[in-house]
């Protein structure tokens, strides 16, 4: 029965969390019908943009959504995997965070030139609130960063004055 018990420990130890597949791709210019639509609201509810270079991708594992190891085993994994990146100009930098499937791509490098454009969102940090829940209560620390919420988030820098002119006069 313990040889059984040591195995199951060393088989579940093998099991591997699911990571997005980082797949570079370039921003891409949206359609004119996007234009006249989404992305104008979706600029006009930021709470800001950057336009810059990523100079700095890492894991932030601190708000990543894990999957237990039956939904790992089984590939139904519905977590997310957390990415901060830094992003850079000649005037600033900013921090931002963006938050992807575990089982999906992810397309942001290092080096990356765009408009960055992000929301405030809420963040559990997913880590402590399962210790903390394992004992005591079912309180969830958060924190509220600046991130990435979608594919539009992230234009090509020949868009950066729509995107200046949709942002200012939002600020009217």
């Amino acid at each position: 029965m313990i040889k059984l018990c040591i195995i199951l420990i060393v088989l579940a130890a093998c099991i591997n969390g699911p990571t997005p597949k980082l797949v570079p791709i370039p921003p891409q210019s949206e359609s004119e019908i996007v234009w006249s639509h989404e992305l104008p609201e979706r600029i006009s509810h930021a709470d800001g943009f950057i336009v810059g270079k990523i100079v700095t991708l890492e894991e932030d594992w601190a708000y990543d959504d894990p999957c237990g190891l039956i939904s790992i085993a089984m590939k139904h994994c519905d977590g997310t995997v957390t990415y901060r990146l830094k992003v850079e100009n000649d005037l600033r930098d900013k921090w931002l965070w963006t938050f992807t499937p575990a089982n999906g791509t992810f397309g942001l490098h290092e080096g990356e030139q765009a408009i960055f454009i992000w929301s405030n969102v809420v963040a559990y940090k997913y880590q402590k609130c399962r210790e903390q829940q394992g004992m005591t209560s079912g309180f969830c620390d958060y924190d509220i960063l600046p991130a990435l919420t979608s594919d539009l988030d992230v234009l090509p820098l020949a868009d950066s004055t729509r995107v200046d002119s949709i942002f200012q006069h939002k600020r009217k």
